[in-house]
C-alpha cells in the first residue's frame, strides 16, 4: 500500500482509499491501481437497483394460456381430420372392392 497526494488538499492519502480523509475529495481512479475497485456510493447503488427489470409473471401466464389454447385448437383440427379420413376408409372396407 502506497501513499499518494490528494489533488485537492495535498494531504497524503492511502492509494486504497476512495476519498481523502482530510477534505473528502474523491481520489481519481487514474491515481489508483488498475486492479483496485472503488465501491459505489449508496446513491449510485440505489439508482442502479431502481433500474433493475422486473419479470411480469402475468404476461408469462397469458402467453402460456394462449400457446396452450393454440395447441388444443390444432389437436382438435387434426383429430377431426383423422376421424373424417378414418370413416372414409371404414366405409370403403364395408363396401368392398369393385369386381372388373
Amino acid at each position: 500500500m502506497a501513499l499518494i497526494n490528494c489533488h485537492e488538499c495535498g494531504r497524503e492519502v492511502s492509494d486504497s482509499a476512495s476519498l481523502c480523509p482530510g477534505c473528502g475529495a474523491p481520489i481519481p481512479t487514474s491515481q489508483l491501481k488498475k486492479s483496485d475497485r472503488v465501491p459505489y456510493s449508496d446513491q449510485e447503488v440505489a439508482i442502479m437497483l431502481s433500474k433493475k427489470k422486473k419479470t411480469s409473471h402475468i404476461l408469462h401466464l397469458i402467453l402460456s394460456v394462449i400457446t396452450g389454447g393454440l395447441w388444443i385448437i390444432i389437436w382438435v383440427l387434426v383429430a377431426i381430420s383423422n376421424s373424417s379420413d378414418n370413416s372414409k376408409i371404414e366405409s370403403q372396407i364395408k363396401k368392398g372392392k369393385k369386381v372388373k
